[in-house]
């Protein structure tokens, strides 16, 4: 749905915003916090390729680490913060000073790594959904984010995402301590939503050719 123009501008803006929140993650957690977006979408769903392993994590199963952050008013929709709970333990781990790449096949997320991962999550989610509201200068109110673990199969990828139609797809890359944890940010969003945002991007790139 998006061109490149409208793709590489939301791009633009969304590492900027997350830039902002590995500044402040980086001081909670008294670590260096690199984070980066390579690649923004926003699709359909149901267009999802089950073999392009940027959405392993849709169909593989497994269990999922995710926290999700409903927002509203005149710009509405639900955010996810999505971990392989392998991937969620790293990144507990390395938050709490705990730094290695691999860890056990029995290991167990505990108390202290959810709390770890809900901070994350809370910064994350709150500060790129705030600068989209500030972006296109719109109140937006919140519901404070839930955390939770799943069960992923091959079956259920739509259950995932609670039957939601079209999705900004944010692809997600921690560095820490030469750690790269991937996990994957969904932000599903009204259609009025997304008339909003692309309404706003499009005047941006049109007074950019001006």
């Amino acid at each position: 749905m998006l061109n490149e123009l409208q793709k590489d501008l939301l791009t633009e803006l969304v590492n900027v915003y997350v830039g902002q929140a590995a500044n402040m993650l980086s001081e909670i957690v008294d670590r260096h916090i690199v984070l980066n977006i390579p690649d923004v979408e926003l699709i359909s769903f149901s267009d999802v390729d089950r073999k392009d392993r940027r959405y392993n994590i849709f169909f593989n199963d497994g269990h999922l680490f995710r926290s999700s952050l409903q927002f509203g008013y005149e710009f509405q929709g639900k955010a996810f913060l999505m971990f392989p709970a392998e991937q969620a333990k790293i990144l507990a781990n390395m938050c709490l000073g705990e730094l290695t790449e691999t860890i056990p096949e029995n290991f167990r997320l505990m108390d202290t790594d959810l709390d770890v991962l809900k901070e994350v999550s809370n910064v994350l989610l709150n500060a790129i959904i705030g600068e989209f509201g500030n972006f296109l200068e719109l109140k937006l109110e919140y519901v404070l984010p839930d955390i939770e673990l799943i069960h992923g199969t091959h079956s259920d990828p739509e259950i995932l995402l609670q039957n939601e139609v079209y999705v900004l797809v944010l692809h997600t890359s921690f560095l820490l301590a030469e750690t790269d944890v991937k996990g994957i940010i969904i932000i599903a969003l009204s259609m009025s939503s997304i008339s909003i945002l692309l309404d706003k991007i499009d005047a941006l790139l049109g007074a950019g050719h001006e």
